[in-house]
């Protein structure tokens, strides 16, 4: 496997450029650094971004850890003003 930083939680997967074609062999290969202890069946998340490089393709991984703040209260949105039909009197409070 080519060289890759070895930060907690991240990794690379690199195009496989001895497959195959016609087999079961990956289209990427690579690995990726685990941030803490994980069990076997343990679901992990994972982010991903595709990169070129002077050597080829690949894509660059993170661990997603990302966990949403509780106390972020979201903005209320702005109210938009109603269509009115000027055509119409249904709008009318009185006939």
């Amino acid at each position: 496997m080519k060289n890759h930083s070895k930060e907690p939680g991240r990794g690379v997967l690199y195009w496989n450029d001895k497959k195959v074609e016609g087999t079961k062999q990956p289209d990427w290969k690579g690995g990726f650094t685990a941030s803490r202890d994980i069990a076997a069946g343990e679901w992990v998340k994972m982010a991903a971004w595709k990169h070129k490089t002077q050597v080829g393709e690949l894509v660059s991984l993170a661990e997603d850890n990302f966990v949403p703040d509780p106390s972020y209260k979201k903005q209320p949105e702005a109210r938009q003003p109603r269509e009115v039909n000027p055509y119409s009197d249904d709008e009318i409070p009185f006939n």
